[in-house]
């Protein structure tokens, strides 16, 4: 029984939506004054989910600002890049180990700052989906690895 196709196509749908989970989240990030009220749209929601933590203030050095859109830009391309593997996602499978990685770095960076920093709790939940997407990318990996499935 040849596995091997099947086993593909859910690993291109899970590309997909972790492509595409990247750029609707990060896009409002990109640009100038957009980022800003995405940012206090996200601390008046946890707020409101009375999850504490400390509320997002405008940064007051414009450095602080570029760099989270530079952040929204990257983490834009990086969903692209993600996209792109999906498209022959056994061929690409060093895309899907690299995004992975940066995927669990980004998840460990959030549960520092909420522990140690009184991050807003919020953020917890896209860090939790990388999480299950990086396992998502791990099981698929390990399938297609495996010697004799639908050679």
């Amino acid at each position: 029984m040849r596995r091997r196709p099947d086993t593909i196509r859910r690993f291109r749908y899970l590309l997909l939506f972790s492509g595409l989970f990247n750029i609707l989240l990060a896009s409002p990030l990109m640009i100038p004054g957009v980022a800003d009220r995405y940012l206090f749209f996200l601390s008046d929601l946890n707020a409101s989910l009375h999850l504490g933590g400390l509320p997002y203030v405008r940064p007051l050095n414009p450095a602080h600002s570029l760099l989270i859109n530079t952040a929204g830009i990257d983490l834009v391309l990086i969903g692209s890049l993600v996209l792109y593997a999906a498209l022959d996602p056994d061929r690409r499978k060093g895309i899907v180990l690299l995004n992975m990685i940066g995927r669990l770095l980004f998840a460990a960076a959030v549960g520092w700052y909420v522990l140690t920093a009184a991050l807003m709790p919020l953020v917890l939940a896209p860090a939790l989906v990388d999480v299950v997407i990086s396992i998502g990318f791990i099981r698929f990996l390990v399938l297609l690895g495996r010697r004799g499935e639908g050679s």
